[in-house]
């Protein structure tokens, strides 16, 4: 999986098509018209923003290849406890030294990563430079657009790597691609200022009530309030994010979706509950232009000792592949089952014990030992049958949603429980427990807060980043990958053999833990508020400055 050639991050980058949904986005593909003629018409301006949309869905969830498995979603649910590496030790290193936050320089996840969200800046940047919003609505509402697609981008650099370089025009020459680190206090100055500026600008779409389904496709006024709400509350902002979140609350335009099995599947593109997303489509024409998730490295261990019973797909319908790169820790299982117990509606939806094996009709023919597991399993966006290509583990059809009103309740309790205002707190809380059958509270505080989002938010990719705004990364990580657990399981020696559903088959667990032979594991005082700066950017850009403890 490791490129031969290492090239600036800046100086590499070039248009792109996107592979979005026309009929949602409303953006025809970039046709191949010359870049001296290219950039004059309200359709050139639509095509080149499709390729910051096509750019900021890749770095999110995946490139258009087989094998290259490198995004930021799954980056931000590593780096957090709320999943496990699988597999095997070996297998897939960069990201199981993610896990267990044994953080190096070349890691290629880390490079290619941060790569895409400046290919993603850098089109923007292009789109900004080439057309003029006094030209036409139309461009206007594209620039408007973009804007908010490069703050988003750099929404995630500055909490992820702290002084990253501010990028703001086209780099064209040598000496410019030189660039130094900005203080992070001037990049959320212009995260700020950039989403401010395009929400009172009035160009950007909005949803139109709750039944829009292709509302959420574009970069909306409310995808830019709830990116500005997210920026202000990692600041400790706690009164403008309030502000600027019940904003989003009072439009209208969102409500909780009732099935929340339906989360990444295609059942679920265009619901309500999505404020942004990504959108894909099914098109076996351009299967490796759908990104996607690569389901057969996240999928359950098919491809390591399990089988299907003759009804299993009763249950869910699995592929049978993969190599379970993705397990759930026993305390984030713990944690739901303490908060509304075994048969919990969020717990059932997201999680199988592997002790359920028999009801769910997945057997083992010979006793196997898993890294990394302590014997729970992940359903919460597991792809199925029915969500992608299963030959291929593309044309994912799932759109990926980026902000979930979900999230927006909760950041908006926990704004109003930081200025004084428990009673609108307990109102957005209560409205979440609500959705999954769990009875109102009536009190509230940080600690409730903390639980709530955990929860409900589990495996989105937004615990990471909760845990260091609220400075509790290095306590809760502080011992994440120090004991790595080994799961066996054996079959019962009384097994029948003839039971193709397996409901009969019984097992035994046992979970065994040995240390981190890695000095470094788990979270590293002085280190690990930021992640490093690749050492190719290092190599190239000379004026860029590693980041403390790398």
């Amino acid at each position: 999986m490791k490129k031969s050639i290492i090239i600036s991050t800046f100086a590499a980058l070039a248009i792109v098509s996107t592979s979005c949904n026309p009929d949602l986005l409303n953006i025809p593909q970039m046709g191949v018209t010359g870049e001296e003629t290219f950039y004059v018409t309200d359709e050139d301006c639509e095509q080149a923003t499709a390729a910051v949309y096509n750019a900021s869905r890749k770095v999110l969830t995946g490139k258009p290849s087989i094998g290259s498995y490198e995004n930021a979603f799954f980056l931000k649910n590593l780096l957090s406890d709320d999943i496990r590496t699988g597999s095997t030790r070996t297998d897939q290193t960069n990201l199981q030294q993610i896990w267990e936050m044994h953080l190096v320089t070349t890691n290629d996840w880390f490079r290619i990563i941060y790569d895409e969200y400046y290919s993603s800046i850098y089109l923007a940047n292009l789109v900004l430079e080439k057309f003029n919003p006094e030209d036409s609505e139309i461009k206007a509402r594209n620039i408007a657009e973009c804007r908010g697609l490069r703050a988003l981008s750099y929404y995630d650099l500055v909490t992820l790597w702290g002084r990253v370089p501010l990028v703001t025009k086209v780099l064209k020459t040598a000496d410019e691609f030189q660039v130094e680190n900005t203080e992070i206090a001037e990049i959320w100055k212009f995260i700020e200022d950039e989403l401010n500026d395009i929400i009172k600008g009035g160009k950007l779409t909005q949803r139109q009530g709750i039944g829009d389904k292709n509302g959420s496709a574009r970069f909306t006024i409310d995808a830019a309030r709830t990116l500005l709400g997210k920026a202000y509350m990692y600041q400790g902002k706690y009164a403008e994010a309030k502000t600027v979140l019940t904003d989003v609350i009072k439009s209208g335009n969102f409500d909780l979706i009732s099935d929340i099995t339906t989360f990444y599947h295609p059942q679920a593109n265009g619901c309500e509950e999505y404020v942004y997303e990504h959108v894909r489509h099914y098109d076996m024409s351009t299967a490796y232009d759908q990104d996607g998730w690569h389901g057969i490295l996240w999928n359950w261990p098919f491809a390591l000792g399990f089988n299907m019973g003759s009804d299993a797909k009763n249950f869910y319908k699995f592929n049978a592949q993969g190599y379970s790169q993705c397990q759930v820790p026993k305390d984030l299982y713990d944690a739901f089952v303490a908060e509304e117990g075994v048969d919990g509606m969020r717990v059932n939806a997201w999680i199988v014990p592997i002790t359920k094996f028999p009801e769910i009709g997945i057997g083992m023919a010979a006793e196997k030992t898993y890294y990394n597991s302590e014997g729970y399993l992940r359903l919460k966006w597991l792809a199925s049958t029915d969500d992608e290509n299963v030959s291929m583990w593309h044309a994912n059809q799932s759109n990926t949603p980026v902000f979930k009103y979900d999230d927006v309740l909760l950041l908006a309790a926990e704004a109003c429980v930081q200025t004084g205002d428990n009673s609108t707190a307990l109102k957005y809380v209560n409205k979440v427990r609500a959705r999954v059958n769990l009875a109102p509270i009536s009190d509230i505080n940080m600690d409730i807060i903390k639980k709530e989002r955990r929860l409900e938010l589990a495996m989105d990719g937004v615990r990471f980043q909760d845990l260091k705004r609220w400075g509790d990364a290095p306590k809760v990580l502080a011992e994440k990958s120090k004991m790595l657990p080994y799961l066996t399981v054996s079959p019962d020696p009384s097994n029948d053999p003839n039971d193709a559903t397996y409901h009969s088959w019984k097992y035994s667990f046992k979970v065994e833990y040995k240390p981190n032979d890695y000095d470094d594991h788990s979270w590293t005082a002085g280190r690990d508020d930021y992640l490093p700066f690749p050492q190719n950017e290092i190599d190239v850009n000379k004026k860029l400055q590693q980041n403390p403890g790398y």
